[in-house]
């Protein structure tokens, strides 16, 4: 999280130095903010950590319903929590696939529509001469350098959550529909560039951005990848994931 914020102040100071397009420089104000609002939290959320044995030990007392000698988790079973789990039905799934995808496609739309009213309130008041419309900036050292270090920084954040997603053979505490919005966000970034202009010196100056996106659309893609291949290997051993899953909060820091 933390150097996502770093990424993200590095790209907001890139953008204005640079003057590149004010879509950029307005989502790079947001995701700091939204940076700050996630650190903050984790902080206030770790609180709840020292409680932890404390729940587990409670967890462990509750009775739990009875399980047939048949069942793929004994009563004898050394995790205890596994016994009460119930698996998430397909009725249930499903709803909660329709819900996400209704959501992406509300947020989608609604980014659509507010760029279409900024756009024609845009072309109706404004008078620019050939030259000022951000067609043609001027290149920037200093704002190329910011840009390039949020890419760096954006792109290598992905590779610690790629190699604990496959150590672990799990996505536990992760939901593919962030990689999604994440896939369409960065796809939607380089459209935005592209689509105003691709001469020669306005794509150098946007280049960092162009990049970053492009890589960080194959990672989430990567990350996506894993969410399915994870899935149908657990929907084959529900207790070996399961199983996974509880090592996996019992090694997260408390």
């Amino acid at each position: 999280m933390a150097d996502w914020a770093v990424g993200d102040l590095a790209s907001l100071i890139g953008t204005v130095v640079q003057g590149l397009l004010h879509t950029l420089i307005i989502l790079g104000v947001i995701n700091g903010l939204i940076d700050v609002a996630l650190i903050w939290q984790c902080y206030h959320y770790a609180k709840w950590e020292q409680f932890k044995p404390l729940l587990t030990f409670l967890r462990i007392r509750k009775p739990a319903p009875a399980t047939s000698e048949s069942s793929p988790v004994a009563l004898g079973s050394p995790n205890p929590t596994l016994v009460a789990t119930v698996p998430e039905t397909p009725k249930k799934s499903r709803w909660s696939t329709i819900l996400h995808l209704v959501y992406v496609l509300a947020v989608v739309g609604l980014s659509i529509m507010v760029w279409g009213v900024v756009v024609a309130r845009v072309r109706k008041t404004a008078t620019l001469r050939p030259g000022e419309d951000g067609t043609d900036p001027d290149f920037s050292p200093v704002g190329a350098a910011f840009g390039w270090v949020s890419m760096v920084i954006y792109t290598t954040s992905r590779y610690p959550q790629i190699y604990k997603n496959w150590k672990s053979k799990s996505c536990h505490n992760l939901s593919i529909w962030i990689f999604i919005l994440l896939v369409i966000y960065n796809a939607t970034n380089i459209s935005s560039i592209l689509i105003k202009s691709r001469a020669h010196n306005y794509v150098i100056v946007n280049l960092p951005w162009i990049v970053n996106s492009s890589f960080n659309i194959i990672l989430d893609l990567i990350i996506m990848a894993q969410f399915m291949w994870y899935r149908k290997i657990r929907h084959a051993d529900p207790v070996a994931g399961q199983i996974s899953e509880v090592q996996e909060e019992r090694k997260e820091p408390v």
